[in-house]
């Protein structure tokens, strides 16, 4: 359906602008009228077109990215407009005029469709599993149950974007390691298949004194990485499928999430991770009022790691038989002393949702400062990692010199 940009006036005479998907002008201007908006200019949206004259921006690819700091602002706008008390279709085509981004505004248009048809809206958001994941859409549902959307989507909001500021924060921390890595890369590459074959042929040339044996071990090196320059990207390939094969199977899974809390220093920023995803997570959907064993195997999946996904199916297993959460919990070294006493707490007073929201509360402020530390700790091994990684191919380099000298002082 195409899009069209107009210009119109409201019963004040102020100028509004807008997008609108329809058949055609007149259908964009029946739209309108029932806004009360005159129309002053409509134009057709020029799309992108490729061959036989379809739409680019229909093809998957060159559609933009749903983020998720897009879906934080569409469930903000859509829980003000629950709020003050307009119906859901109507809802939902003023979401779908103030949404910028394409992907989301093409999948919120499906939606408003399926509500029309008497779809429930989180039956709606279930079938579009690439934007809504199941946690949300269980949320949605507890909401539509309990007549409380407004709240829901905010709560999901406000969950969303601390999830995401966490991200975020990560990302920040990693991208100085990730620059000096890859300038450590570009300078060993150069090095390595550039100034080396040509100190090569400096040596065998100008020396009639034996090299040194380190200088011979990279110059070797130097010689068969350019010879099999192929064989790297095929073992980082082979590393890669391999992980990837591992990561499919239970198993496999198990293990490598196992591994990831023992790497020195980042295991422990990984752990918080895991336990602040899983106490917000629950306590977002036991405060929502999705039940409780419901919200135990949604919390598993959404902790991100094996290891507290399967601590959280043995307590769903365990409240079945009438038992506690906190009792299975016990068992993994994962959920610290502290966190299980404040659950077991929790369930007692029956404040659960308070006190898994402290215990997230608690790790997430955790997780701000190891960030902050790991990032002061990490900028000086680094430069140490550069300085070494230059500093041991110059040092081959100039050894044969102190052995000419050598040679020509003897």
């Amino acid at each position: 359906m195409p899009g069209y940009a107009y210009i119109a006036r409201d019963e004040r005479g102020r100028k509004v602008r807008g997008e609108l998907e329809a058949e055609n002008e007149r259908a964009v201007v029946l739209r309108l009228r029932p806004r009360r908006l005159t129309p002053i200019s409509i134009k057709k949206k020029s799309a992108l077109t490729g061959i036989g004259g379809k739409d680019i921006s229909s093809i998957s690819i060159f559609k933009p990215r749903v983020k998720t700091r897009d879906i934080v602002i569409a469930f903000r706008q859509f829980a003000t407009l629950i709020n003050a008390g307009l119906p859901m279709v109507q809802s939902l085509d003023i979401l779908i005029e103030q949404t910028q981004n394409l992907t989301l505004r093409e999948t919120c248009i499906k939606v408003r469709e399926d509500v029309k048809a008497g779809v429930y809206l989180s039956d709606a958001f279930s079938r579009h599993p690439k934007r809504f994941s199941p946690l949300i859409c269980n949320l949605v549902k507890a909401g539509e149950t309990g007549g409380a959307l407004d709240e829901i989507l905010l709560r999901l909001a406000n969950y969303l974007e601390d999830a995401e500021n966490i991200k975020n924060r990560i990302k920040g921390a990693m991208r100085y390691p990730v620059f000096v890595l890859f300038m450590a890369g570009g300078l060993s590459v150069a090095l390595l298949f550039f100034i080396l074959p040509s100190m090569e042929e400096l040596f065998r040339e100008g020396f009639g004194v034996e090299l040194p044996a380190f200088t011979k071990f990279v110059l070797d090196l130097s010689r068969f990485l350019r010879e099999q320059f192929y064989i790297l990207p095929l073992i980082i390939a082979a590393i890669y499928l391999g992980y990837l094969a591992l990561k499919k199977t239970k198993k496999g899974a198990y293990w490598l999430d196992s591994l990831k809390l023992k790497i020195p220093v980042l295991g422990k920023l990984f752990h918080r991770i895991s336990l602040s995803r899983f106490s917000r997570t629950l306590a977002t959907l036991s405060n929502s009022g999705v039940p409780i064993l419901e919200a135990l195997s949604l919390t598993g999946k959404a902790a991100g790691n094996k290891i507290v996904e399967r601590a959280a199916e043995e307590s769903r297993e365990a409240m079945r038989e009438g038992e506690t959460i906190a009792a299975p919990l016990k068992k993994y070294p994962i959920f610290p002393p502290l966190a299980v006493s404040m659950i077991s707490v929790g369930e007692k007073t029956g404040n659960l949702d308070t006190m898994l929201n402290k215990i997230a509360d608690l790790y997430d402020d955790e997780v701000k400062r190891m960030v902050d530390s790991l990032t002061s700790l990490i900028e000086p091994l680094l430069i140490a990692f550069l300085g070494g990684t230059v500093g041991i191919i110059v040092i081959a380099m100039y050894l044969p010199y102190f052995t000419m000298f050598q040679h020509i002082g003897g």
